[in-house]
């Protein structure tokens, strides 16, 4: 059995990520393991594995804490690594299914957690001056100052545990998201590589939205048109100017956006038009034809 130790009294989100990753590392090897949550130097000497807590970092000997001198290093592009960062990176790897995988969890996922809690203004200005903020970070801490009463050991032990399962649960989730979006990507990629027309790729199914943002790599690309299959309509959807942005190539012209059916159809002159999202972003058609008859009016508009 692993004897996991961490710190007592309150948690954060990077000590509760840092032990839903190792739950399911171990859990994956088929291992079991303990928890203890103190900061008597004896009990965390005797972890097999330390988080957060110790002030050491040692892959060697399985001490993963960030609070001493010189913290435990950083990223490339800057954010510090706290203890979920460096449990991830030693040990994710063995529930991604790729490197790429690995490395948009980390990205998307554990570097938030790590910058917030090493005191890094990560997120930059917001477009709204009044917008309020929120993050996974938050939503982890919650488990704690939601606690009514006197916080007892025992009490945040299971409030940890609780936390960590919450926090499993999206690690898990963002995995397999991330396995099923890199083979997703990878097919719409062949797809659009093969096509005659690479401002308008065709293609037969509705990937989602997180590939047509992906698809954004590829500068030729304005517009993907596609099927959709739960409404058995097809689409012309705006590719954006990068994965992270809303902004796109272009839109639809302005006098199609907010209009449905009859309007659209009279105002575009396409017969089977079906409506245009207010923001231009999204608009189709009931035939394939129409939808292409669309595209290459916005194209032009």
């Amino acid at each position: 059995m692993k004897k996991l130790v961490t710190h007592n009294q309150g948690f954060h989100a990077d000590d509760v990520m840092a032990y839903a990753i190792l739950k399911e590392v171990l859990t994956k090897r088929g291992e079991s393991w303990e928890i203890v949550r103190s900061r008597d130097q004896a009990v965390v000497e005797s972890a097999d594995i330390a988080f957060d807590i110790g002030y050491e970092y040692d892959v060697v000997r399985n001490r993963y804490d960030h609070h001493q001198t010189g913290r435990a290093g950083a990223r490339p592009n800057g954010v510090l690594y706290a203890s979920a960062g460096l449990i991830w990176n030693h040990f994710g790897r063995e529930l991604c299914p790729s490197e790429h995988v690995w490395g948009e969890i980390d990205k998307c996922l554990i570097q938030e957690i790590d910058a917030i809690d090493s005191g890094q203004d990560y997120m930059g200005q917001f477009k709204f001056s009044d917008f309020g903020y929120t993050s996974l970070t938050i939503h982890i801490a919650r488990f704690e100052s939601m606690i009514i009463g006197e916080k007892t050991p025992e009490v945040l032990l299971k409030s940890f545990e609780e936390a960590s399962e919450f926090a499993r649960g999206i690690l898990v989730r963002a995995i397999k998201d991330g396995e099923k979006l890199a083979q997703a990507f990878a097919e719409a990629s062949e797809i659009y590589k093969n096509s005659a027309d690479k401002q308008l790729p065709i293609f037969k199914k509705n990937y989602g939205r997180p590939v047509w943002k992906l698809l954004s790599e590829f500068p030729e690309m304005i517009f993907t048109v596609y099927f959709n299959e739960k409404n058995d309509d097809w689409r012309v959807e705006a590719i954006p100017l990068s994965p992270i942005l809303l902004e796109a190539r272009k839109y639809a012209p302005e006098p199609w956006r907010g209009l449905q059916f009859d309007e659209l159809q009279t105002v575009s002159g396409v017969s089977d038009a079906t409506f245009c999202h207010p923001s231009g972003f999204l608009f189709g058609a009931k035939s394939f034809e129409g939808a292409m008859t669309l595209a290459k009016k916005a194209l032009l508009m």
